[in-house]
């Protein structure tokens, strides 16, 4: 494959990466992916379900290809407020608490506004916590700070 295809791939999975898509908020993204497409001159439209459908040009014999992917990224929901002012949060989508200690993340407030944070263990100090390393992850142990 030639590089300057590699490159363009990269630049694409990039940009597409930056912008914010949990479940719900997926039509920035979907209208980006529809852009770029209209851009290389395809026909490219948001479905009723948030997806992308995209016309690659069927042959004349009526066989074309179908690509679909999801744009969205796993979520999560805040779910309280605690008192020292982390949030907890419940998994939207398949979102696995082992997956996401010490991840950054964009919490996205009812009206709009974007804040980065990032996800600990509820105890995360090391060297005061014995039970750092055998805990297990779960959404009850696990906060946005």
């Amino acid at each position: 494959m030639e590089k300057k295809y590699v490159d363009y791939a990269i630049e694409k999975v990039k940009d597409l990466l930056a912008i914010p898509s949990p479940t719900g908020y997926t039509n920035n993204i979907a209208q980006k992916v529809c852009s770029d497409f209209e851009a290389m001159g395809y026909n490219a439209y948001i479905t009723n379900k948030g997806g992308v459908f995209v016309d690659l040009g069927a042959n004349k014999g009526g066989e074309g290809i179908i690509l679909s992917a999801h744009v969205d990224t796993l979520g999560a929901m805040v779910s309280k407020i605690k008192p020292n002012g982390h949030l907890g949060v419940v998994p939207v989508g398949g979102l696995n608490p082992n997956n996401i200690e010490t991840e950054f993340c964009t919490v996205v407030t009812k009206s709009g506004r974007q804040l980065s944070g990032t996800f600990q263990l509820t105890n995360a100090s090391v060297h005061v916590n014995k039970d750092y390393s055998s805990s297990v992850r779960t959404f009850d142990n696990i906060e946005i700070v």
